[in-house]
């Protein structure tokens, strides 16, 4: 796949947002390799919410645009920074700083798209560094799901193991193409157009449910949202809500910001 030009402006395959914060330098420089190196045409923008030193050195010799935001503006506000400021491309990928991208990955997956006219979005496999996958595709989640997830001691958790495998889509499997009504938020790609239409993601998410939000609105716009599992990267993984009181506090803050949006599921 090679450049075209939109109004003398290189049109490019992919354009891609890293949003940092306080990262480690060796990881996400791993994370912008990764999506350089891709099979195609590409243009990254890595947006950094560190409030004071920024980690600009960590992408010295690397072809990255690089934008200190100078403060904590949030996951979607960062960005929707990246996606309005980036140049004209067909798709646009948003990752994680601490996601892996093998070689022939994102090309691998804009062909999936394109086989798919009718998605909007696409995530891939997601996997551990010892290959075991992480079960990142959601159903739509009810508030006691959350709670099952979050609360409830891990030696009673088997006693809800069928609702948490369906919530996690384990009874669908990940050996298949399926829809997937909440798409993980660590590796999306998006066709940039629909992307741009839909005013990219809701600001007022300052951390999570963003993912979960953009996958609506996408699915309300008429676009399927699909998972393709001929596609992998590995994600070096931590869960920050279950770790730290101010990151559950943030996290319950959205939920509540989430439902009422899109309206309250209990059960």
């Amino acid at each position: 796949m090679t450049n075209s030009h939109l109004n003398g402006t290189p049109l490019y395959d992919c354009t891609g947002s890293m949003v940092i914060y306080r990262n480690p330098p060796e990881i996400i420089r791993e994370a912008a390799e990764g999506f350089l190196n891709s099979d195609c045409s590409v243009h990254l923008t890595v947006v950094d919410n560190s409030p004071s030193a920024d980690l600009r050195s960590a992408f010295d010799g690397l072809a990255v645009a690089y934008h200190h935001y100078g403060e904590n503006a949030g996951y979607g506000r960062g960005h929707n920074w990246a996606i309005f400021h980036a140049g004209p491309s067909r798709y646009h990928l948003v990752f994680n700083p601490d996601i892996r991208i093998p070689a022939g990955t994102l090309g691998s997956m804009i062909r999936f798209m394109e086989d798919h006219p009718d998605a909007g979005m696409v995530c891939p496999r997601v996997l551990n560094e010892d290959g075991s996958d992480q079960y990142l595709n959601k159903r739509y989640p009810s508030v006691m799901d959350f709670f099952v997830r979050r609360f409830v001691p891990s030696f009673l958790t088997p006693l809800f193991k069928r609702r948490l495998d369906r919530y996690e889509m384990r009874d669908v499997g990940y050996d298949k193409v399926c829809d997937v009504e909440v798409m993980t938020g660590a590796f999306m790609l998006c066709r940039t157009g629909v992307l741009k239409k839909l005013a990219g993601f809701d600001p007022r998410y300052f951390l999570y449910f963003e993912d979960y939000d953009l996958s609506r609105k996408f699915q309300k716009a008429g676009f399927r949202t699909l998972y393709d599992p001929e596609a992998a990267v590995i994600h070096h993984w931590t869960r920050g809500s279950h770790k730290h009181i101010g990151m559950t506090m943030i996290f319950a803050v959205n939920m509540c910001r989430y439902y009422r949006k899109w309206g309250w599921k209990w059960l």
